[in-house]
């Protein structure tokens, strides 16, 4: 009997060490193949379901005469996935681009699921931990916002924009009309002034599997407080306290992050979030997540983590991909997480308002040695906009990312032919250090105005020839007769607007003509082309040109 206690100790600790080998985790399972069905015609099936956006899209990064999808597109073949269903595993997440699901599986069962025929690779689904809102005092040594006199009152976010360029661009009249850009974070509450306005097209809840991004019943009470803050810092309009720069945009809403279980982030929903927001036509993809748990620093080559994998895939497909570099400069990580180790992505670092970088803001290379982050805004004391109601300020490179992604909506807003690579190389040959980069800032603090100047000049500042207004919009044969694009001229002016549909392809120019000098002139279109030939009920863009100036835009036709 003396020895009871000794057995009961050892009974325990062999339970106990039962229990551990026995918990589950997540796990994604990678296909070898997708079947057999991968001819042209179930590829060109997909085609034609495609959204009208995303084959606009598309069609800029295709070689012309290629088909707009490939293997990539294709469904997860469902043999395989009835396979994993019938031994007993549920599917969490199903991926096509990566051609992989993701499961809850102990170590044991992820090891048995490798030997299937069908089965390529099984590895963890990598989690990553947000880090508490960082205290890093201001080291304000230049004021900014004093000289700004344009037509929008700022508030406190004039020092994040105007450091940036971004008010010029509005005086230019470009404020992210035509864009659709996705935010992906871990939940969105709209009850501010901020978001009065605000275009939401969609939005999806990937944890919940339902359409509502606010807090649900289970959901931690600070569930929606990091989205909220980044979507007013990209998309915010209120007038006096906070104007984001891509504030015209459209809006894709995916909430990818459960913060209630130690703040962990889930690649594989960041991964089906991408691929939803592919399919609805997302222009811009911005995401101030990162990852780094389970990865080495060796992993940080752009072609080792999944996410990674996933989002240049996205660029590939005509999304700009902007992303946080990562709060870890001051951290043992000190590096770039994944998805910033992207070759295509653009990877955003933090500075203060005078320009100097954040201590926390991570720090390149790769580790295949590319430089990182490629460009760097402002993300300390960001303004920003609070759940519920009201503003105050916030850090990190959450706060700069959306910065550089709205500068870049502002860029395709301008020019929307731009493919993802354009852009990037827009925003970094026109950053501060461009002939000197470096793995700290990068090229160095973006530009707005001259980014969107690169392309293609979006107007003079010296000059006052402007687009004003287009109506009525939407257009109708029936109602109206004549559609007015009004312009601010300064001088007598060659005009010409030319139509665009959603594929990019160009029906000609519907106005063509010399206007006189004068404020407000009325340019008249009746709703054909320059054949006289009707154009079909739809969404269109147009491009007007006055000189050097630029000016894109969207109009809906209706018979």
């Amino acid at each position: 009997m003396r020895n009871f206690p000794f057995r009961m100790t050892i009974i325990f600790v062999i339970a106990a060490s039962l229990s551990f080998a026995a918990e589950r985790e997540k796990y994604w399972l990678f296909f070898k193949d997708k079947g057999k069905d991968l001819s042209k015609t179930s590829q060109q099936r997909l085609a034609d379901q495609l959204d009208e956006r995303a084959k606009w899209r598309r069609a800029k990064v295709t070689t012309s005469g290629e088909p707009l999808v490939d293997l990539t597109d294709l469904p997860v073949h469902q043999p395989y996935i009835d396979e994993i269903v019938a031994r007993g595993f549920e599917i969490v997440v199903t991926s096509r681009w990566l051609n992989a699901v993701t499961i809850q599986a102990t170590a044991g069962e992820a090891h048995d699921l490798a030997a299937l025929a069908f089965i390529r690779e099984v590895k963890k689904v990598a989690k990553g931990k947000r880090k508490p809102i960082i205290d890093e005092a201001e080291n304000l040594t230049k004021p900014l916002g004093a000289t700004w006199n344009g037509s929008f009152d700022y508030g406190t976010s004039i020092t994040q924009n105007e450091q940036i360029g971004v008010p010029d661009v509005h005086s230019a009249g470009i404020t992210g009309e035509g864009v659709l850009i996705a935010v992906l974070d871990a939940g969105f509450n709209l009850d501010n002034e901020a978001f009065t306005d605000i275009d939401i097209v969609a939005t999806y809840d990937f944890i919940n599997d339902d359409e509502n991004v606010d807090n649900e019943p289970g959901d931690a009470p600070n569930q929606n407080s990091h989205g909220t803050q980044v979507l007013s810092v990209i998309g915010g309009f209120a007038p006096g306290k906070l104007i984001g720069p891509a504030f015209d945009a459209g809006f894709l809403l995916a909430k990818t992050e459960d913060v209630s279980s130690e703040t962990e982030i889930e690649e594989d929903f960041w991964i089906a979030a991408a691929e939803w927001a592919e399919a609805h036509g997302a222009d811009i993809i911005t995401t101030s997540l990162g990852y780094y748990d389970w990865y080495d620093y060796s992993d940080m080559n752009g072609q080792k983590a999944p996410i990674t994998i996933a989002a240049d895939m996205a660029v590939k497909k005509g999304i700009v991909v902007v992303t946080s570099a990562g709060n870890e400069g001051n951290t043992s990580w000190y590096h770039i997480g994944a998805p910033a180790d992207g070759f295509d992505v653009i990877a955003v670092g933090a500075v203060n308002s005078a320009g100097t970088i954040a201590a926390f803001s991570s720090r390149g290379p790769t580790s295949d040695g590319r430089i990182k982050p490629e460009v760097v805004a402002m993300g300390v004391s960001c303004t920003v906009a609070y759940t519920g109601g009201g503003f105050g300020s916030a850090n990190g490179t959450s706060f700069s990312c959306p910065l550089v992604a709205g500068a870049a909506a502002l860029i395709l807003s301008a020019h929307p032919q731009l493919t993802p690579k354009q852009v990037r190389q827009a925003l970094i040959q026109t950053a501060a250090q461009v002939t000197q980069p470096d793995n700290t800032y990068g090229f160095g603090l973006i530009n707005a105005l001259d980014a969107a100047n690169y392309h293609g000049n979006i107007s003079d500042p010296a000059e006052t020839t402007e687009f004003v207004s287009l109506y009525p919009n939407p257009y109708s044969y029936s109602d109206h007769g004549v559609l007015f694009f009004i312009v601010d001229l300064v001088e007598t002016s060659q005009v010409r607007v030319d139509l665009y549909n959603l594929l990019g392809q160009s029906y000609g120019a519907i106005i063509q003509t010399t206007a006189p000098a004068g404020q407000h002139r009325p340019l008249r279109w009746n709703g054909a082309t320059v054949s006289g030939r009707s154009v079909p009920s739809g969404v269109y863009f147009y491009r007007l040109q006055i000189g050097e100036y630029r000016k894109t835009g969207k109009i809906t036709l209706l018979h």
